[in-house]
């Protein structure tokens, strides 16, 4: 066999191989646009089920129990516009999950979402529940005024 033929054949059954590759890295860039996207989803659903009765529909600090707290919710579209345009992720997921403490807020005002999701959710995993809250976080960087 002339060695023309032996690549032409080398080639011809590397090329299945080669077109599956080729498709698992177009997939796997079209999932990466996709898990952003579903992340801010998932986080505006969450949003909805647990932050609106305070923050609002909108996350502006307007809700029926705003005027019953002893501290009234921020308004949520303008955490950027009060940090010169910049939105602390970190910061706000740390917010979320209560590891930091936000001046106003007393800790029967705002639950401690961590321990709220793990109890509502039963979620147990400390990935997952990170991830909720991050999920939370790229949500409301996306309603920012």
């Amino acid at each position: 066999m002339k060695s023309s033929q032996k690549r032409s054949m080398a080639w011809s059954q590397l090329l299945p191989a080669f077109l599956f590759v080729s498709a698992l890295v177009v997939f796997a860039i079209g999932c990466a646009g996709e898990s952003k996207k579903d992340a801010v989803a998932e986080g505006e659903e969450w949003f909805k089920s647990y932050c609106t009765p305070c923050h609002g529909e909108k996350g502006d600090g307007q809700s029926q129990m705003a005027a019953m707290m002893d501290t009234p919710p921020k308004n949520l579209r303008q955490i950027a516009q009060r940090r010169n345009g910049e939105f602390p992720d970190a910061e706000i997921s740390k917010i979320i999950a209560g590891v930091e403490n936000v001046p106003g807020h007393s800790t029967t005002d705002m639950p401690v979402w961590w321990e709220a999701f793990k109890t509502a959710e039963g979620i147990t995993d400390e990935k997952v529940l990170q991830a909720k809250i991050d999920h939370i976080t790229a949500y409301l960087k996306t309603i920012q005024e």
